[in-house]
């Protein structure tokens, strides 16, 4: 739940002397030349050097690179949430709807490649096996046993779950995890394994002002508190992650000067022995950062299981505001503490946002007790927003945030809000970590309540709330960046999608130089492999399979000999037979391919307003029978789930461009029209992210047609194969009858391309291809 009313590219560029600096990048170019400089199909990360936190020089770094951005296919993608444990699986979660009363979990078991919900998700909907009611914001944490914990907003309370099993089970389980109500926003912090002598750190708003809606004075103020798992007096670690202690607070419900807005994430480190607990938040008037800390002590000596709480002021700007979307810390090995934020200058008598929103970066190195503020640098981009920051070692530090190069125009007064552009993921150096824009129009920040046209505030918005609140970057295993953020490009605009990309090259976050250099295969290009054995039916606590008739091994993507038809082709472990496997979970088959198609707007406003499509083809049998294919452009079903994507056909595919071969294995081939799935003005050529699948359903996909994007019917995802990127402008057209070249070997591409700057170019008219 969101605060609603009323309720680097040089490291060098941070000084160590602690002055706000104010970073204007030299030689500014044109707005049509900077989003083509900016739009690159190449990614870098910015590992800071000691230099970023003013102690010393830091040599020069490879630039980093990253993997093709994958899409995960079922469920939305508002405010992913991202955790990796010590065995490199990884987790997502995100809030599905407050009127669905749940949340969705994904995992990944091969470094964030593919994406299925865990198995302890229901069938078709994702929720999983837990009462609780839930849908608002979620969290999610790993200890150091690979215990996962689970945590499900519903303002009244939190639901709280964990599992010992990689979310195959989640037990045990409760609906009142604190002792307090009505609750907003909440954060986990872990050290060790809670359910062994470990802590499970929990911050979160006591929400007053949710529960007194125009209180004069913010009287009661919200209040930051923080709990501590397991309980007290439970030693055998069984209420870990479940039940939370007494809450102890940090700011006062009684403080008229209202210095809790909202937190961001908690994280602990140990100094000398003591570990701490570090909250970044900002006040209400959203004219200051603070940052909570108390010592974690014996319950025999605090009630609460901390001790010493003060909350320490890090900046204040009586003359700018920040946007109130979490402000975001994070500690190094060393100990020096990192806090990022967004901020513009504000005119505060006329609730006019006055100047561009730009990235602030704070640093500590005692603790909090002293702050030194730099500006980030983002040269080019006019508004920034949602930076998330993950350190490594000594001095090294990832960040990632959603920027644009538009300003906001003449006479508006609401930042981002009113800055309407095309929105991408960026890493520092402000380099497109996924490829493509991935948000169409404007983003909501809370600076955006001053803005004229958006008097009833984003929750009446849907365009500029398509995002959430946050993105989350965390260090994988190999002190990689691994990245969760939402891609909203979409006909049906207001839902997006969950994404996911990994750094595959370059400098890490570690010291070390055996691992300074991240490993990492290169991006795929035109054709992707698949391991065998991984067709399952993840849910009902358990994954049930393999399926070889719904068993990818390998896909790829082609321009067919007449230049008018994409050639997609599957390869599948046993197509002798399409009739449903008894425990699938359905009656119906899909083997699908799908692909991110984003679209540019011309000069008098034409194009996709939304920003793009998530185009698919697919091949399809209904309890056995005569395979149907179909293309179209993705969908969302809200009939009684909240909101679920589909894929209903919209155009049938016929004759030999729909054909198969009834062998093991078996090759699916579909020939999809260019001009069913192009956009009116595709940004280039490419069909991004191009992701094989295979489904169960219960009726055919599209027997709920697509009206505005909603439709389609629910879906098992049963195998999803790792994406490749596919440009028709320089593709190789292959004879009809040559042999199909699809690498079998697990996790490899049978046609790898360098990754190579390409040049986003906006064109005016016809179709590129």
């Amino acid at each position: 739940m969101k605060r609603r009313l009323p309720p680097l590219y040089d490291a060098m560029a941070f000084a160590a002397s602690g002055e706000d600096r104010k970073v204007t990048p030299a030689g500014s170019r044109s707005s049509g030349a900077l989003r083509r400089a900016l739009l690159l199909v190449a990614a870098g990360v910015f590992v800071a050097g000691s230099a970023f936190a003013g102690s010393r020089a830091h040599a020069a770094t490879a630039l980093p690179s990253f993997g093709r951005p994958v899409t995960v296919l079922n469920g939305w993608g508002f405010e992913p949430n991202l955790r990796v444990d010590t065995h490199g699986r990884m987790y997502m979660s995100v809030p599905n709807t407050a009127s669905s009363g749940y949340s969705f979990i994904w995992r990944s078991l091969d470094g964030g490649a593919t994406w299925k919900w865990v198995p302890a998700s229901t069938p078709y909907a994702g929720k999983i096996s837990t009462t609780c009611a839930g849908g608002g914001d979620t969290e999610l944490a790993t200890d150091s046993s690979d215990n996962l914990y689970f945590n499900d907003l519903y303002l009244v309370n939190f639901s709280t779950a964990r599992s010992g099993d990689q979310g195959a089970t989640f037990a045990p389980a409760t609906c009142a995890a604190v002792d307090s109500s009505p609750d907003d926003r909440q954060w986990y912090a872990v050290r060790g394994d809670p359910t062994n002598g470990g802590d499970l750190v929990l911050a979160y708003n006591i929400a007053y002002s949710l529960a007194n809606p125009g209180a004069a004075g913010c009287q009661p103020a919200n209040q930051l508190v923080v709990q501590r798992s397991p309980v007290v007096g439970d030693v055998t670690g069984q209420s870990a992650g479940v039940q939370f202690s007494t809450y102890q607070g940090i700011t006062s419900v009684t403080d008229t000067s209202c210095p809790e807005g909202i937190m961001g994430a908690d994280e602990l480190h140990t100094y000398a022995g003591t570990t701490q607990v570090f909250v970044p938040h900002d006040n209400a008037a959203l004219t200051a950062i603070s940052v909570g800390r108390c010592d974690l002590v014996a319950y025999t000596t605090s009630p609460t299981g901390f001790a010493n709480c003060v909350d320490l002021p890090v900046a204040s700007f009586p003359n700018d505001i920040t946007g109130g979307n979490f402000p975001v810390l994070t500690i190094d090995g060393a100990g020096n503490i990192y806090v990022v934020w967004e901020e513009a200058a504000y005119d505060h008598a006329n609730f006019a946002v006055t100047g561009d929103c730009v990235l602030k970066m704070a640093v500590s190195h005692d603790q909090g007790a002293s702050w030194s503020v730099s500006q980030v640098p983002t040269p080019g981009l006019h508004n920034n927003v949602f930076a998330w920051a993950a350190a490594g070692d000594d001095g090294r530090v990832d960040l990632a945030w959603y920027g644009t190069d538009s300003a906001q125009p003449a006479g508006a007064t609401g930042g981002p809000t009113s800055a309407e552009g095309d929105w991408s993921l960026f890493v520092a150096p402000p380099i497109n970590a996924g490829e493509h824009f991935v948000h169409r129009g404007h983003i909501f920040t809370l600076l955006g309540l001053s803005d004229p046209n958006n008097p009833l505030g984003p929750s009446l918005d849907t365009q500029r709330t398509a995002t959430g609140d946050f993105l989350q970057l965390r260090i994988g295993l190999q002190g990689e960046a691994v990245i969760s953020y939402t891609d909203s490009n979409h006909p049906f605009e207001g839902l997006g999608e969950a994404a996911f990309v990994r750094q595959n090259g370059g400098s890490s976050v570690l010291a070390d130089p055996q691992h300074a250099v991240v490993p990492g295969a290169p991006a795929a290009s035109d054709s992707i492999g698949d391991p065998a054995g991984d067709a399952t039916l993840d849910a009902a606590g358990q994954a049930v399979g393999s399926f070889p008739s719904l068993d990818i091994r390998g896909a790829s993507a082609q321009l067919a000999p007449d230049g008018q038809h994409y050639r997609l082709t599957m390869s599948i472990g046993d197509l002798t037979s399409l009739s449903p496997p008894s425990t699938a979970g359905g009656t119906d088959l899909v083997w699908q391919v799908s692909w991110l198609r984003p679209e540019g707007r011309d000069a008098g406003g034409g194009g996709d307003a939304n920003g793009g499509h998530h185009f698919f083809a697919y091949m399809e049998s209904n309890n056995g029978g005569a395979p149907a294919c179909y293309d179209g452009d993705a969908a969302f079903d809200t009939a009684g789930n909240g909101a679920l994507r589909s894929y209903p056909g919209l155009n049938q595919i016929t004759g030999a461009a729909c054909s198969y071969t009834p062998t093991a294995p078996g090759t699916i081939t579909i020939d999809v029209p260019v001009t069913d799935v192009s956009p009116t003005i595709p940004i280039d050529s490419t069909l991004y992210s191009v992701t094989a699948s295979t489904m169960t359903l219960t009726e055919p996909a599209n027997s709920v047609p697509s009206v505005a994007g909603i439709g389609g019917v629910p879906f098992n995802l049963i195998d999803v194969a790792a994406p490749f990127d596919f440009n028709a402008s320089t593709s190789a057209v292959t004879p009809e009858g040559a042999p199909l070249l699809i690498a079998l070997t697990a996790g490899t591409s049978a046609a790898v391309a360098v990754v190579a700057r390409r040049t986003r170019r906006r064109r005016r008219g016809a179709s590129l291809e």
